[in-house]
């Protein structure tokens, strides 16, 4: 059962891990056959982090009427999500590459994936925590209003 239980985990490991290098990828410009492309969405994938938030802020600024002042602050909430986010995906990119090195004949090569799995659940727990935190500090700048117009927003939005 223990056994059936690290595999599971060192699966979704895998691939969250796959999940975050591919994006890694993609924002350093290479496709998933290692050739790099300057031009297309896969080089500018860091560009468009500031076209999406741009987009994002015209929205949220038509659909509920944000003020200049709310707009400031939504842009400067963004920002700081967005800094949080790359160092998370950095993390993550580092337990990816860590678990593809270790080396399975290591005979402590179980403790070493327990220790991995740990690590992931910790910062999977501080990932729904920032987020949490994000969408507490975004509903402290909306007026109740606001928040209700969001709220229906979010559950018309599609999800992937």
């Amino acid at each position: 059962m223990r056994k059936q239980l690290i595999i599971g985990i060192t699966a979704a490991i895998i691939g969250a891990g796959a999940l975050s290098a591919g994006l890694a990828s993609a924002k350093d410009g290479w496709d998933r056959c290692g050739e790099r492309h300057e031009g297309g969405h896969h080089g500018k994938y860091e560009q468009m982090d500031g076209k999406h938030s741009a987009m994002r802020m015209t929205m949220m600024t038509e659909k509920l009427n944000l003020t200049d002042e709310q707009q400031t602050q939504m842009q400067e909430l963004f920002k700081s999500k967005q800094d949080q986010m790359q160092d998370q995906r950095g993390t993550m990119r580092e337990m990816h590459n860590a678990l593809r090195d270790l080396d399975v004949n290591a005979s402590d090569y179980d403790q070493q994936v327990a220790d991995l799995v740990t690590k992931a659940q910790e910062k999977t727990a501080q990932m729904i925590q920032m987020r949490a935190q994000q969408k507490k500090a975004m509903f402290a700048i909306l007026t109740p209003e606001q928040q209700q117009t969001f709220m229906e927003m979010r559950a018309e939005k599609p999800r992937h």
